[in-house]
Formats: structure tokens, C-alpha cells, sequence
């Protein structure tokens, strides 16, 4: 939540709904500054020293807030900090991705609790729901009946588009014909009761990065997620910005030289196909520590041709958005993604900037589960966000 938007601030002296929207406006404040005073609370939220007081026991109540330590110093009476409570509630995100499923459970505080995945070739529909079946049966059978009431919902990320690009990703015709008529979440509501919403992949992966990286509190900045296929998201005055078809940030059809797209140079797919062909391990792209030196050189090697594609997008971008920086994240290890970042600079260094500013280029610091944990914040703000909508306005 931006906490200078006007009308977010404003909204609160509404009538209709004001008590609901003052609980969340407090949840979301402590959720982007940790731990707060009830005084403190009170001042950052224009409420009233009484009623502040009141909402937070209430929340204290409904076991979403805990009280922290009393701190000591300064005047008057030590004062208790209060945090959100990780077990206040749980979410569920599934990301079904061209290469491989993930299914994990998040706390309140965005901490990941439990994590199941799979990979294969190409997402087979009559696989997938069976699988998320199982996987969900078995998180929710892990937990005790209490906590299994405290499970809000399900968010789903997955590429809008499976059935397409099959140039780049072959596979059974059949599999890729059924994902052109299957409505994700008409299926899963035949695996689970849970309320479900569903998002792209990528955009949930800048959800996350905007919820719990964004190091710089950029309020306007692009974001690259390099995965099976590259993909993205447009962050503008800090809210994900969706567009008029829902399409912004849609960084993987960005046209370059020679009638290609941004896919066709920047995409993970490349990489593993030049691995597998020279015979070489592709695990560190899947979450192994060890990198074997031939992949690293090889991986060098591409990460070096898809920083030049990669500069090509961001300084047409920045002639558009101006943004205050550009993140940098995906499916492969933290040591792979500076490279990349690295490579990146190295290669705008030399494109034309005259007339534009160059922003800041950072590594993104979620990595693997980043699609998977933005599907699972989407139940949560829309149970606890001050603007319900914010995010789901970018998923219709």
C-alpha cells in the first residue's frame, strides 16, 4: 500500500465501511513497517489516539496482531509495540509454469511454510489438476483443524497464454489444444472449496518482488522475471499497473531487431536447450548449489547475448515510463541473476541515451518461489488490503 496516495488515506472517513478499511489500513501500515506503537499507528494513520486504540485490540482480538515487548525510554509510560501475527491467517499459491508446478502455503507474514514442486516438459492439463489435488491435500493435511480454518484462499499464477509460442516450447499438440479452452479456475474449483483468484505468473512474481523486496520503496519501476519464458511487470506509483487489456508489462512480446521478440533472446527455454544439447546438468536453474564450471561458461555466454536484448527493452522503456529503476529476477540461483544484472549495465553502457536517464538496474531477491508466493499474497490482500482490488484489478 502506498501511504501517500490521497484517496487510500482519505478513504477512511467514509462512512460505509470505514471500520473495515481503518483495520486494514493498519495491518497493511505494519506490513510495509514493522512493528508499530499504538501511538505511532495513530499518527502514520490520521486516527484518533481512541480509536487506533480500539481497532488494535480488536485485531489483537482476531489473533492478526501481536504485542510485542514494552519499550522503554523517552516520556511518559513504556510503550508496546505491536507486529503482525504469522499464524493470523494462511494462503495457498499454485504456479503452473510451462516447465514445472509449484504448490506452497505462506503465513501471514509472507514466510513460506511448506513447499511442493514438479517439473516436465510441457504442462499436461490432464496431469496438472490431479497433481494440485494432491499437493493441496496434502499441505492442508498437515495442519492442525485450527489452522486449517485460518486458510483464507488460494492464488493462482500461470502464463496467460499456454497454448502459445509453440515454436519455442514443442510439445504434445493435444496437451497444448486443451489449455486454449480450460478455465484454470473453473478446474480448481473441482479439486477444492477454497475461494481462488487467479493471476499471470509474472505479474505475480512483481507482486512479490513489490510486497517483500523493492529495497529502494521504488514507486514506479519495470521488472524482468527470467523464467522457462521472460516475463514482467510494470510497477507505477506503487501499484502494479495493469493497463487497458490487462496486458501491461507483457515484457516477453517487446518487438526487437529482425522481427523478433524479447522471448526469442532473453528466455531460460535457450539456455537449457544448449545445456541438454552439450550434455550438461541444468539443476543449479532448478535450485541446486553446485554449478558445474561447462554450464556456468555456457550460461555466461547467453546471459551475455540477453543483456544486449535486455538493454535494447529497457532504454525503449525508459523512454516511455521514465521509471525510477529496473529489477532484475528469475528461475535460476542469486549468483546467475547478478550476472545477468552485470552483463545488463555493461551492455546499456553503450546503447543511446541521449535524451533519457539511465535508472538503477538491481538484482531481484526472491528468486524460484517469486511466481508461486505472488499467487499466494493475492488471497491476502484481498482479505486484509486497504484496497481489496489493488492487485486483482491486474488479474482480471
Amino acid at each position: 500500500m502506498n501511504q501517500n496516495n490521497t484517496q487510500l488515506r482519505n478513504a477512511g472517513t467514509n462512512q460505509i465501511g470505514m471500520r473495515q478499511y481503518n483495520e486494514r489500513l493498519i495491518l497493511s501500515l505494519i506490513r510495509e513497517q514493522g512493528a508499530l506503537t499504538k501511538a505511532e499507528i495513530a499518527k502514520a494513520t490520521n486516527l484518533t489516539p481512541q480509536t487506533a486504540t480500539i481497532i488494535i485490540n480488536r485485531l489483537e482480538e482476531q489473533e492478526l496482531l501481536i504485542a510485542g515487548k514494552k519499550r522503554q525510554g523517552g516520556r511518559g509510560q513504556p510503550s508496546t509495540p505491536y507486529s503482525l501475527n504469522a499464524e493470523g491467517a494462511l494462503s495457498l499459491g499454485i504456479k503452473i509454469g510451462r516447465s514445472s508446478l509449484e504448490v506452497l502455503l505462506i503465513g501471514f507474514t509472507g514466510e513460506i511454510r511448506s513447499r511442493l514442486s514438479y517439473n516436465y516438459p510441457f504442462p499436461d492439463p490432464t496431469v496438472i489438476f490431479p497433481q494440485i489435488k494432491r499437493s493441496l491435500e496434502h499441505l492442508l493435511g498437515s495442519l492442525s483443524t485450527e489452522q486449517q480454518s485460518k486458510v483464507i484462499g488460494i492464488g493462482v499464477a500461470a502464463p496467460y497464454s499456454l497454448n502459445s509460442w509453440k515454436e519455442e516450447l514443442p510439445s504434445s499438440s493435444e496437451a497444448r489444444k486443451a489449455w486454449a479452452t480450460i478455465n484454470i479456475l473453473d478446474e480448481l474449483a473441482k479439486v477444492s472449496k477454497l475461494p481462488a483468484s487467479l493471476t499471470n505468473d509474472a505479474t505475480a512474481a512483481c507482486i512479490a518482488e513489490l510486497t517483500f523486496g523493492n529495497q529502494h520503496n521504488w514507486n514506479s519501476f519495470l521488472y524482468f522475471y527470467v523464467g522457462t519464458f521472460i516475463g514482467g511487470g510494470l510497477v507505477l506509483n506503487g501499484q502494479i499497473y495493469a493497463g487497458h487489456n490487462t496486458n501491461a508489462g507483457a515484457m516477453a512480446s517487446i518487438p526487437l531487431e529482425r522481427n523478433k521478440q524479447l522471448i526469442n533472446e532473453a528466455s531460460i527455454n535457450h539456455l537449457v536447450k544448449q545445456l541438454e544439447k552439450n550434455n550438461l546438468s541444468t539443476s543449479f536453474l532448478e535450485g541446486a548449489s553446485e554449478i558445474n564450471p561447462e554450464a556456468w561458461s555456457m550460461f555466461a555466454q547467453w546471459a551475455d547475448a540477453a543483456a544486449e536484448a535486455l538493454a535494447y527493452t529497457i532504454t525503449s522503456g525508459c523512454a516511455f515510463i521514465d521509471p525510477q529503476g529496473v529489477v532484475i529476477d528469475g528461475r535460476m540461483p542469486a549468483k546467475a541473476t547478478d550476472y545477468l544484472v552485470a552483463a545488463i549495465k555493461t551492455a546499456c553502457q553503450k546503447a543511446n541515451w541521449e535524451g533519457l536517464y539511465m535508472p538503477e538496474i538491481i538484482s531481484g531477491n526472491i528468486g524460484f518461489e517469486a511466481r508461486a508466493l505472488g499467487g499466494a499474497l493475492l488471497p491476502i490482500y484481498s482479505n486484509f488490503a486497504p484496497d481489496s482490488e489493488a492487485f486483482l484489478k491486474a488479474t482480471s
